[in-house]
């Protein structure tokens, strides 16, 4: 570690007697040890406001136009009171129609009997000499005689009922329809309809994330740092009027 010290040194020395023979500035670093590795840093993501010239452009809108503003109207509607049903029901069906029919017959007016009659008795005169005298040949008696029925032929009209039957069936009953007069709201009424509509040019700013930058930083090297400003006069008095033209124009 001496050994290199005093070789740093020496070329130290060299390097001062060759600048002061040139009348230079001269920086002189002595490294001593090993240097340290150098860092990096990663920046975080910035924001950056960007102006941006955006030109004309045309832009095609559809804007919806009203047409017909909102109403009321009376009308008059078919409004369903009563909905079609099916019914079963019970009825009395005609089978056969009353009718009158002429019937012809015969009547009986006497009926058969037996009827008991007087048989007068038989006499006869006789002539008894100047006289006339009635005698009885037979006595009167009674007798029964059979009489036979007696008939009578009749017309007449007998009126005959209708016949019913009791049927059980389904009934169809249709739907029962009102008109009725009400209210109607009808809303407004729009249209859609497309319009350009040009938007001049202008500047807009955008905001845009830079990127994280990543940055090396070399360390600094141990050791000594010499440094010398060997000039002449002349060059040290243009410096310095240089540097007052310098100050004046800042």
């Amino acid at each position: 570690m001496k050994a290199m010290t005093r070789c740093a040194y020496s070329a130290a020395l060299a390097v001062l007697c060759c600048a002061a023979a040139q009348a230079t500035d001269v920086d002189v670093d002595i490294e001593l040890g090993r240097s340290r590795p150098s860092r990096v840093i990663t920046t975080p993501p910035r924001t950056v406001i960007e102006r941006v010239w955006v030109p004309d452009q045309v832009v095609h809108r559809t804007e919806r136009v009203q047409v017909r503003s909102a109403r009321t109207e009376r009308r008059e509607e078919v409004v369903c009171v009563e909905k079609a049903r099916i019914v079963r029901r019970e009825e009395k069906v005609l089978i056969e129609p009353a009718r009158v029919e002429r019937i012809v017959e015969n009547v009986l007016v006497e009926p058969a009997r037996i009827e008991r009659q007087w048989v007068p008795p038989i006499e006869e005169q006789i002539k008894v000499g100047p006289l006339r005298v009635r005698r009885v040949v037979r006595e009167g008696y009674y007798r029964e005689v059979p009489i036979a029925p007696i008939y009578r032929t009749v017309a007449r009209d007998v009126e005959i009922p209708a016949r019913y039957q009791f049927v059980e069936r389904e009934v169809e009953i249709p739907a029962r329809y009102e008109r009725v007069r009400r209210n109607v709201e009808i809303p407004a009424e729009y249209r859609d309809v497309e319009r350009s509509v040009v938007i001049p040019g202008h500047y807009e700013e955008r905001r845009v994330v830079a990127p994280p930058e990543t940055i090396i930083i070399e360390p600094r090297r141990p050791g000594i740092h010499i440094d010398i400003d060997l000039k002449d006069k002349d060059k040290k008095k243009r410096k310095d009027h240089d540097g007052y033209h310098d100050r004046d124009r800042d």
